[in-house]
């Protein structure tokens, strides 16, 4: 049932069960009450059962939408905080199944670090040993182009680790292969180091 439709069904419910269960026991109540106080030591069954049906008596309608609305509004009541339950116990879940992936793309990300980052060491040495001991033109122009996609490798890393929210884009048109959106930060990485996407 529809969120929208569930609120006046459950005042219905309310509604009917007040005036034909919670009215009927108060005034069942109400004539054994009565009985006591007159001093009668036996319950009579007639008097009980006619004040239970005294619900459907045209004098008794004021009694009838009191009880009516009163237990109407307590199941309202009973379902918007069910309802309020329930979607806190799924905004709990949602945060920790974000927080898990959050923790398993830290990881993710300490591995690729380790990785990386070696193999980005192993390139800026190489490229600084090339420089030092080879001058031609078209070597240099490879050792900065070498030089750029190690700094992109090291944007791409600092940017994998300030991650918070995950965000994913297809970079294909298929739209089968997602990949984590770093673009933003990727950019504010490199602008910092003075480098270009």
């Amino acid at each position: 049932m529809s969120q929208r439709w569930s609120y006046p069904v459950w005042f219905i419910l309310g509604a009917g069960a007040g005036h034909l269960l919670v009215h009927p026991y108060a005034m069942v109540a109400y004539s054994l009450m009565d009985m006591y106080r007159e001093g009668r030591p036996v319950i009579h069954m007639d008097h009980v059962l006619s004040a239970a049906r005294s619900i459907f008596d045209p004098v008794m309608m004021p009694m009838t939408i009191a009880f009516s609305l009163l237990c109407g509004l307590a199941a309202l009541l009973a379902a918007v905080v069910r309802d309020k339950k329930r979607k806190l116990h799924e905004a709990a879940l949602d945060a920790e199944r974000k927080k898990a992936s959050i923790d398993t793309l830290h990881r993710l990300m300490v591995t690729l670090s380790h990785y990386l980052l070696n193999a980005n060491t192993v390139i800026g040495g190489t490229v600084r040993h090339c420089r030092k001991y080879g001058s031609t033109e078209e070597i240099v122009a490879s050792l900065r182009v070498i030089e750029e996609q190690a700094h992109k490798i090291d944007a791409v890393i600092a940017a994998l680790r300030r991650i918070t929210d995950i965000k994913t884009t297809d970079y294909t048109s298929g739209g089968h292969d997602l990949m984590l959106d770093i673009a933003k930060e990727l950019e504010e990485i490199l602008k910092e180091q003075g480098q270009v996407l």
